[in-house]
């Protein structure tokens, strides 16, 4: 309710005489010594009367809600102190402040920002070929304490082709040891990660004491919220009660042709305590169901694979073949028979956890404009 501008001046300034302003409304400029105090009926751009207050008058609430207070919204990067919400009477220097004290953290507002998980992968599991090969010089492999074992692997990532590890003679060669395939398992990946987003500050309720009187309004019941003109309230700020609970309802909007407000706009619900635990599972891969590795592996006489010895089929075991009688080995060479690794399985990347409000506080708030 926007009221008649300030014309009358006591004592260069605007004077607070038996609890209320010096202002329009029936007071002219000049009428009044400086030294007396002035209290003027104000009167309302719509005709009604404001009494004393130099301000906005009206009903509180009453039961759980407390008293009105002075409410401001927004990042909690921005929270201001009460001390900076001021406004500059028109037409004069003198500035006003609704308000002192300490300013309240109400709460904190939920917050939006989704939480989105990343796409899970997995590498491509493979056949690899043995990297294990060994001369032994006992028949079948045996075990005993005049077994030696020469080492003849092929290098590290072999693909079969010839290869001549070194030479092993005939006294140390009763059988060939051949470890066994070696199956590559697949490894979970982050296939495609959430674009990252400006963080986004938190929202926060602070509610800031008014300054409030219930001796200045005309009506029985009202209370005063002096210096609070809504027209005079920056835009982050409203004029609201507030009661702890979630589910609790406003007022009633006022009557069609009631010309008082009532805190019946619910601004929001706001939260002392917020545990946010969400989360996204982490990436992991199952193994394929079936997966075949086979590969023949052959052994020659000489360095250039051209004159065979032995061959051994070998999968996921070790194995152990005779050469036959007096052998010597110089190279070795591969071929797959099966090489089908199969595929995993992705999993993993889903949300997890829950945003858990604690102790929630509903304000109302006076309607915009009113």
């Amino acid at each position: 309710m926007a009221m008649r501008r300030v014309r009358s001046w006591v004592a260069g300034g605007l004077l607070l005489g038996a609890g209320g302003l010096a202002a329009a409304g029936g007071c002219r400029a000049g009428e009044h010594d400086c030294a007396e105090e002035v209290t003027c009926e104000i009167v309302n751009a719509n005709g009604t009367s404001n009494g004393h207050c130099w301000g906005q008058c009206v009903y509180p609430p009453g039961g759980k809600f407390g008293e009105p207070m002075l409410v401001w919204t927004g990042p909690d990067t921005l929270a201001p102190s009460c001390e900076d919400l001021t406004w500059v009477v028109p037409d004069t220097d003198v500035i006003i402040r609704p308000s002192s004290g300490t300013p309240k953290l109400l709460g904190r507002a939920l917050p939006r920002v989704e939480r989105h998980c990343p796409t899970c992968a997995c590498t491509v599991p493979s056949c690899a070929l043995p990297s294990d090969l060994a001369a032994v010089s006992l028949a079948m492999c045996g075990d005993g304490p005049a077994e030696t074992r020469t080492l003849f692997a092929p290098p590290p990532g072999w693909d079969g082709s010839c290869v001549s590890p070194g030479w092993v003679p005939p006294e140390q060669l009763a059988a060939l040891l051949v470890g066994p395939m070696i199956e590559q398992r697949c490894e979970p990946v982050i296939e495609e990660s959430p674009v990252p987003r400006d963080a986004v500050a938190g929202e926060v309720a602070i509610a800031c004491p008014s300054r409030v009187s219930t001796t200045l309004c005309a009506q029985m019941g009202q209370t005063c919220l002096v210096y609070q003109q809504q027209d005079s309230l920056p835009a982050a700020w409203r004029q609201c009660v507030y009661i702890e609970g979630l589910d609790t309802e406003c007022e009633a909007p006022a009557a069609a042709g009631d010309p008082w407000p009532r805190f019946s706009e619910k601004l929001a619900v706001f939260y002392k305590g917020v545990e946010d635990t969400r989360a996204c599972t982490p990436c992991t891969c199952k193994p394929p169901a079936t997966s075949r590795c086979e590969a023949f592996v052959s052994a020659y006489k000489d360095s250039a694979c051209g004159d065979w010895l032995v061959g051994i089929s070998v999968t996921t075991k070790e194995v152990c073949v005779a050469p036959g009688p007096a052998p010597m080995i110089g190279s070795l060479s591969a071929t797959w028979i099966v090489n089908e690794p199969g595929r995993c399985t992705p999993e993993g990347g889903v949300p997890d956890g829950a945003r858990e409000p604690e102790e929630p506080v509903t304000i109302c708030c006076l309607p915009r404009g009113t």
